[in-house]
Formats: C-alpha cells, structure tokens, sequence
C-alpha cells in the first residue's frame, strides 16, 4: 500500500483538529449551562456567553466535519448535520427579521437574564447568518465539487470569524452597548475554527488554498507575506485603539509612530520580495543559460555525428555504385557480341538474316535479358527474357537463365522442349 504523502496528512490533520476543538467548545457551553458555570460559555464574566442553540449546532458541525474525512462512505451523517443546522439558523433568521416566534432558544433557556439591553441564551443574527454560510460548505463537501463551493463558503465564515475576534482583541466587542444579540468570544473561535476545518476539507484544488499551495512565485510571496501584512495592520489597529487610553498620549503621536513602523514593515516587505523575487529570477536565469548551453554542447555533438554519419553513408554509396557499376558491365559482357549468319559461315555482308539489337536498361542493372544463336545451317533462334522487378535480384535471375538456356542449347530447335527444361527457374524466382 503506498504511503499518504505529507500534504494529505495535513489535509487530514488540520480540519480533524478545528473540528474536535469545535466539538469541545460546544460540549464546555453546554456543561456550562447545565451546571450553572456561565464562564465556560462566555470565558469571561464581561463577555457575553453562548447561547444553547449555538453550541448544539457548532456540535452538529463538528461531528459532521470529522465524518466526512474519517468515513466518506457515510455522507449521510455530514448532510443530515448541516441541515439541521442549516434549518435552526434560517429559523431563527426568520424570527429576528419576520416576526415569527418559533421558541427554538426557549427549548434550552426560558427565562433568560439579561446582558446589558439584550438577553443571554439567544442566538445573535450574525451567529445565524454565519450558521447559514458553514451548513452549506458542508453540504458542498458531500457534493461532487467540494472544492468549488465548500473553500469559499468555509473561508468567508473564516472571515467573519476572525473580525469578531479582531474587535475583542481590541477591546471592543461588536454591537456591544446596542439592542442587538452580539456574538459571543467563544462564538467567534468557533466560527474561526470550523471555517478552517471546511476549507481545508475541500483541498487544496479549491480558493482560497490554491493561491497559497504550489512553488510558484505567486505562492511563494502570499505565504511569506500575507502573514505579516497581517500581523502588521493587526497590531497598527491595537496600537492606535488602546494604547491612547493605557498612556493618555496624544493620539497624533501614536497615529504617526504607528505609521513610521508600519511604513518601515512595508519597506522591510518590499525588500524581501524583491530579494525573493529577483533570487527565483537570478536562478532561472542561470538555469537557462545552463540549458541553453547544454543544448548548444549537444548540437555541436549532434552535427559531429551527423557529419561523421554522412561520410560513412557517401562511402557506402560510393561502393555500392561501383559495385552496380562492375556488375551492369557484366551484365552487357553476358549479351551476345556477334550474331550468326545464315547460311551459316558466310561473311555477314553475305547473310541471309541481319540482327540489330539495342540494350538501354533503365537501372545500373536490369531483369531483361536476350541472345541469338544458331540452330543447324540455315536458321537462327531468337530468345528474350524479361524478369519482373528491377535491380539486383532481377540481374541474378538473367543470369542464371543465360546458364541454363546454354546448358540446354541442344534443343534449341524446338522451343517447347527448351522452355520446359528451362521453366524449373520459377522456383528460385519465388
């Protein structure tokens, strides 16, 4: 069996993780409202805590999320979790902004304390809108492109997640002090952590991974530097939000120290992109000019041997034609010089028959082949032959036949007689 290569390990890793870490903080909310310990649902005593409905369905998601890696053969369990998840979030969308009470909170909480203006133990719309967003990443994750729609779902809730903690952070809880439900601290990490679950769930073919996965530039840059463009407008915006109310500094100082730092960050960024960048640059080009060289050493080989090649093949050439050449010149040797005369041994200004023959072959060497030669006193026989083909083969048959026809030149007076000795030449023909 092969052995699962490191990046699908991590692809397993990471969305296990967030998906137990998800479970535990719906389990610690729920034991925190059953046992009457309020801090495990809102960690802290000024923070509002989470509500029961809330915790169920990050449960929901959690368990949903490691069924799908661990057993994708059950695609049931992932589906039947995001959608009741999917069906209390638009529930309760519909009592916030439709006016209809389904009592879905007052399963859990029927008489809620109040958290400044608003009540504990309700789930806030951005809670419910974000519930609405990971129920469908996960039903993506179950589809035949989870990487199309289960990435961007699961990166927005990411998002979302991640702003709710960034106000925490800086001191300042989202819609805290108004008539809304804010989302809870321990609300936000659940987001944060399920969105990471699902979207690395979905893979690296899906956005937003395949921007940061690979050895491309482009990645390579986002990896390196998205961390810290981050990092950097992070603690700018912590910095100018409390640091003023720790020191009572005028807020133009610290607004211009910030800028300072974060325009020297920026040139830091800037420097070593361009160094990272001009490195690959550096590389391919040594790279290239490497190859390029190798190319050039191995088309001067290439024509060395092609030239050495050619004088081999001009020699063959060359021999091979003198060799046709010797063998059409005894092929013309084999052709009847003189003709007989009838009546026979009379001059040939004297004979009765005349002969004029005209040998042209169209090759170095032919099929075609002819003779005359006396029979008795006053005749003569014609024999032509014409082997099919051309070339070497065919002159070889001519003159086999020249040998045979001579062997049997004694029955020459009858033509029948001498074609049927002769005829046995078919089988080497063959």
């Amino acid at each position: 069996m092969a052995e699962e290569p490191p990046s699908g390990r991590s692809f397993r890793i990471v969305p296990l993780s967030c998906a137990s870490l998800t479970i535990a903080l719906g389990l610690l909310t729920l034991i925190g409202w059953v046992s009457g310990l309020p801090l495990l649902a809102s960690v802290r005593a000024k923070y509002i805590p989470m509500a029961p409905s809330t915790a169920l369905c990050f449960f929901l998601i959690g368990i949903g999320l490691i069924a799908h890696i661990l057993k994708r053969t059950l695609r049931w369990i992932p589906r039947a979790a995001a959608c009741v998840v999917l069906v209390i979030a638009i529930a309760k969308l519909v009592e916030i902004f439709g006016g209809f009470h389904f009592g879905i909170d007052a399963w859990f909480v029927r008489n809620p304390e109040l958290f400044g203006a608003v009540p504990t133990g309700r789930m806030a719309p951005l809670t419910a809108s974000n519930f609405v967003f990971i129920a469908i990443a996960l039903l993506a994750l179950t589809g035949t492109q989870p990487a199309k729609f289960g990435g961007p779902f699961g990166a927005l809730v990411t998002l979302i997640g991640a702003i709710v903690l960034v106000g925490y952070c800086y001191g300042t809880p989202l819609l805290y002090g108004g008539h809304i439900i804010p989302v809870a601290l321990s609300t936000a990490c659940g987001f944060f952590l399920s969105g990471i679950g699902v979207t690395t769930a979905a893979g690296a073919e899906g956005w937003p991974l395949r921007t940061f996965l690979g050895d491309s530039t482009r990645a390579v840059l986002l990896r390196a530097f998205v961390p810290l463009i981050t990092a950097a407008a992070l603690i700018n915006g912590w910095v100018n939000t409390t640091l003023p109310s720790w020191i009572h500094v005028n807020p133009a100082v610290t607004s211009a120290i910030c800028a300072v730092i974060f325009t020297a960050l920026i040139a830091i960024i800037i420097s070593q992109i361009s160094n990272l960048v001009g490195g690959r640059i550096d590389r391919a080009e040594a790279a290239r000019n490497f190859a390029q060289a190798e190319l050039l050493a191995f088309n001067a080989h290439l024509e060395t041997k092609v030239q050495d090649r050619t004088r081999e093949l001009r020699a063959k050439n060359q021999q091979m034609e003198e060799e046709l050449q010797m063998a059409r010149e005894l092929q013309i040797a084999l052709l009847p010089q003189t003709f007989p005369t009838v009546p026979a041994h009379v001059p040939v200004q004297e004979s009765a028959l005349r002969f004029l023959s005209l040998y042209f072959p169209t090759g170095d060497v032919s099929g075609d082949f002819f003779n005359v030669f006396p029979i008795g006193e006053k005749a003569a026989g014609i024999f032509i032959c014409d082997v099919m083909g051309h070339g070497v083969r065919s002159a070889l048959i001519t003159s086999m036949i020249r040998g045979l026809v001579e062997e049997h030149g004694q029955a020459a007076a009858d033509p029948g007689e001498l074609l049927t000795r002769v005829n046995p030449l078919r089988h080497y023909h063959k």
